[in-house]
């Protein structure tokens, strides 16, 4: 850190990553910025044509289509001005039909060169008479038969457009079916008499044909990839160049000028759109073109432009390359003296002396750390070890990589447990007890290192007790003489030489790391043995598991284990422990007076138990089983067995009732709290959960199991039994009763009352009534 603030201010910016940024920085960033302003000014430029190209555009269908709607229009005013139509208009009644039909061929007079007229047809309200150039009819045979509307019923074409006042009125293209096939037609009307507001006679109709239109519109350069829409002085489409008209909606609050031009995204599509508006007429045209088309140009730009970015980045990757070599040379040093091939030699006046002092420092703590862990071997390969006797490891996952990481290694398959247990510590040394011990477990396991060589592992697992867990080449006779001679060996120097003396217990030899931890507990049931055969004796596992009954086993973590679970309550772990302790005790043949000892030595646990009940409890239970007369009278080892699990599970019954009365108290005070407040409309498991500080969903399982009803089909009882009470109160209505038990209104009260009572509350009312 000291050479690190020698640096200046000046060295600092002189940095390699200072230089580095600023290389990458020119080399790789320039190119981009100007590729992008590029582009974008291309891509506006191009906009601004399409916008003009799209307008000239749309100002020549302009001019195209109002010539040929006021072609339409002059023809409406020739035949609507006809005074012999208007006769006709005025005497509907009296007209016969070779009027009409001389009128008729009046009609043909009108025929029009233009091929935007399909057909037009005098229709005369008062007689409902449908004249064309070429027949008669009525609405309903026309309307129905010979052209029908495909979206429009005969009634919405009457009362819609041969009714009322029209002047010069379109409408919207529709598909119109007629015996010939089925055509796309806007629709003129002009009510007559013309100029007549209030007293309609009759409507003359014009079909523009709108296929003629389309060709006339894909005729015009460039439609062919867009679509085209034209909308009436209201933006009501008339007609578009496309089957698809949903697109149209989304574009019509966008045409607010006379002219303009916007993009939109339409369907996950950018969309140009154009539009211009008839100074004649209103109507709208719009041009929607896709983006890409418009910008197909800018497109191809935009490849090149891609090209020459990416071989204007190869090159800023040579340039970089070449300046990250020379600037990065001392941190080639660094690795260099990090990897030890070519240590650097000099002072280094930037931060890469500090980058290896750094390193050369990280290096040194990672050596201080494996010295740790080493020192600390001995202790981890211990509690692997005493882990693995008890059966706390799980040896099918277990691998080589992890053993040899705890320096543990087995020459074969077979182990067997001796367990050692100090009789008399070292008495050449005047230190104090607690020194004795220490030293004596220190030279009891050096010497049984050094006695079973690289076959045993030697841990302490007590003040007094030791552990070797020894492995064989196989499981034959000369491997259990050799096993002994070694223990006799140990016990030997350890009494001549320091004045140590030992007992110990052997268990068999077993196959698999899998039973290590039988082999434990059967070293554990050999030397509790020691207390018969006395001290400094040698107890094998082979020799005691065929007794004949002169001893039980029953260790202290057993019953500690007997103690905790009672406490809690639970019999099924109790039980389980019983049934193992008689397995491993009862099994063995024992005579009944040591079963009875046994026996005894459960009724004192039992009896440690009840100092946890109150004294009046303790008594009972006494009184109740009389537990010493009721062991004494038992004649079988099966009567003994049965008498110490009913002893046990009175009490673990008594514990549960215990638990069971906190819980019925807690019950009780929810009941009276809702009996208190059912009628807060606002009452529901949330707020009682929330006045008892508990978690709903624990609540409302706590309360069906105490009461065997849900929470919320209580509260509703509560409510119905306290509405049932003020029912026959005739002041009260239905809804202040409801207000009054809890409900927002009579709706919630009619629709529960009648799911719980079967009746109404104005029913029950009036069966009280009856009642009284």
């Amino acid at each position: 850190m000291l050479k690190w603030k020698r640096f200046s201010m000046d060295e600092m910016r002189k940095s390699v990553f200072i230089k580095l940024l600023v290389s990458y920085l020119i080399v790789l960033l320039l190119p981009v910025i100007i590729g992008i302003f590029l582009f974008n000014r291309i891509e506006s430029i191009m906009m601004e044509h399409a916008n003009n190209s799209n307008t000239a555009m749309l100002e020549q269908v302009r001019d195209v289509l109002d010539n040929r709607f006021k072609e339409v229009e002059q023809l409406s005013l020739q035949i609507s001005l006809d005074q012999k139509l208007d006769r006709l208009m005025m005497n509907q009644q009296n007209i016969s039909n070779y009027e009409y039909i001389d009128y008729v061929k009046e009609l043909n007079r009108y025929q029009t060169v233009s091929s935007y007229i399909n057909d037009y047809y005098v229709y005369f309200s008062e007689s409902d008479v449908l004249l064309s150039p070429k027949m008669k009819t009525d609405s309903s045979v026309f309307f129905n038969h010979i052209k029908r509307y495909e979206n429009s019923a005969y009634e919405e074409v009457m009362n819609n457009r041969l009714s009322g006042f029209h002047l010069n009125s379109y409408f919207p293209s529709e598909k119109v079916m007629m015996n010939s096939g089925q055509e796309h037609i806007i629709t003129f009307i002009q009510s007559l008499p013309y100029g007549e507001i209030s007293d309609v006679k009759g409507a003359l109709m014009i079909h523009i044909d709108e296929h003629q239109i389309r060709e006339m519109l894909q005729q015009i350069e460039g439609l062919n990839k867009g679509v085209m829409y034209i909308a009436n002085e209201n933006k009501k489409m008339m007609m578009s160049t496309s089957d698809n008209e949903g697109i149209f909606p989304e574009i019509r609050p966008l045409l607010n000028d006379n002219e303009g031009f916007f993009s939109k995204e339409i369907n996950g599509n950018d969309m140009i759109a154009s539009y211009i508006k008839s100074e004649k007429n209103g109507w709208t045209y719009v041009s929607l073109v896709p983006r890409e088309v418009v910008l197909s140009e800018v497109n191809n730009v935009k490849s090149w432009a891609l090209g020459m970015m990416f071989i204007s980045i190869i090159i800023g990757i040579v340039v970089s390359y070449y300046l990250a070599n020379r600037n990065y040379r001392p941190i080639r040093e660094v690795v260099k003296t990090v990897i030890g091939t070519n240590r650097a030699n000099g002072k280094y006046t930037n931060e890469m002396e500090l980058i290896k002092e750094t390193i050369v420092s990280s290096m040194n703590k990672q050596s201080q750390l494996k010295r740790i862990v080493s020192q600390q071997e001995p202790v981890i390969r211990s509690n692997f070890i005493l882990r693995l006797i008890r059966g706390q490891v799980d040896v099918s996952t277990l691998c080589k990589k992890e053993l040899d990481s705890m320096d543990v290694s087995f020459k074969s398959d077979y182990f067997s447990v001796i367990l050692l247990q100090i009789d008399d510590n070292c008495q050449f040394t005047k230190e104090n007890v607690d020194t004795k011990w220490v030293l004596t477990r220190f030279i009891i396991t050096n010497l049984s290192e050094e006695l079973f060589e690289d076959t045993g592992y030697t841990i302490e697992i007590d003040r007094d007790k030791l552990i070797i867990l020894n492995s064989h080449r196989d499981e034959s006779d000369s491997e259990k003489t050799k096993q002994l001679s070694r223990v006799r060996e140990l016990m030997d120097i350890l009494d001549q030489q320091f004045g140590i003396k030992i007992s110990v217990a052997i268990s068999q030899i077993h196959q698999g790391l899998n039973r290590i931890s039988e082999c434990y507990w059967e070293s554990v049931m050999a030397l509790d043995y020691r207390m018969i055969k006395g001290p400094s004796s040698v107890i094998f596992y082979h020799d005691i598991k065929n007794n004949s009954g002169y001893d039980y086993h029953y260790p202290v973590e057993t019953e500690v284990q007997i103690l905790n679970f009672a406490k809690n309550g639970d019999y099924v772990n109790v039980e389980q422990t019983l049934d193992q302790i008689f397995c491993h005790n009862v099994h063995q043949a024992l005579t009944p007076e040591i079963s009875k000892c046994l026996s005894y030595d459960l009724l004192s646990t039992w009896i440690k138990l009840l100092s946890t009940l109150g004294g009046e409890d303790k008594k009972r239970m006494i009184e109740m089983h009389n537990p010493f007369k009721a062991i004494g009278e038992c004649s079988t080892v099966e009567e003994l067995q049965n008498k110490i699990k009913s002893l046990y599970y009175d009490y673990c019954l008594k514990i549960q009732e215990n638990q069971s009365t906190q819980g019925e108290r807690l019950y009780q005070e929810i009941v009276m709290f809702i009996q208190e407040n059912f009628n807060e409309n606002m009452l529901s498991l949330g707020m009682i959960a929330e006045h008892f500080t508990m978690n709903p969903s624990y609540l409302s399982s706590f309360f069906k199991k105490q009461g065997g009803i849900t929470l919320s089909d209580f509260i509703t009882q509560v409510r119905i039994e306290e509405s049932k009470k003020l029912l026959p109160d005739r002041k009260l209505t239905i809804s202040e009763i409801a207000t009054k038990v809890g409900y927002a209104n009579s709706v919630g009260l009619i629709r529960v009352f009648k799911k719980v009572e079967g009746v109404t509350p104005g029913q029950y009312r009036e069966f009280s009534k009856g009642a009284v």
